[in-house]
């Protein structure tokens, strides 16, 4: 056989396994890069939902870290408010006893006048 006709049966033996080959190393490859990409993908929404959690607990306890931080500050209002009351409740109790005695030494005052004055006159009470 001639070299020429070797080349083509060569080249028509070859040239369909070769686009086979091609094909499939493209096929391949092109999966390779559909499943890393389709990995990466659920990668990326793993991480964005880890996030989306650690911030969701953060912003969850900074909430109860400014509920407790009000109830505290509500809390101390209430023991100065209590704490003022009870001061002026003192201070009404202390001046109704010193009302409360000085009306008895008016009373007693008086007694003493009126002794003093009718015994002066000779009168007895």
């Amino acid at each position: 056989m001639s070299p020429i006709i070797s080349v083509i049966i060569t080249a028509i033996i070859v040239a369909p396994i070769t686009w086979v080959v091609a094909v499939a190393y493209r096929k391949n490859s092109y999966e390779s890069k559909i499943g890393s990409a389709e990995e990466k993908s659920r990668e990326i929404i793993d991480e964005a939902l880890k996030v989306a959690e650690t911030k969701k607990k953060e912003a969850l306890l900074e909430a109860k870290e400014e509920n407790l931080k009000a109830k505290n500050e509500l809390e101390k209002e209430t023991r100065e408010r209590r704490a003022e009351i009870q001061r002026y409740e003192r201070r009404v109790l202390s001046k109704e006893e010193n009302l409360g005695e000085k009306r008895i030494q008016s009373c007693r005052e008086g007694r003493d006048f009126k002794k003093a004055f009718f015994r002066g006159r000779g009168i007895i009470c």
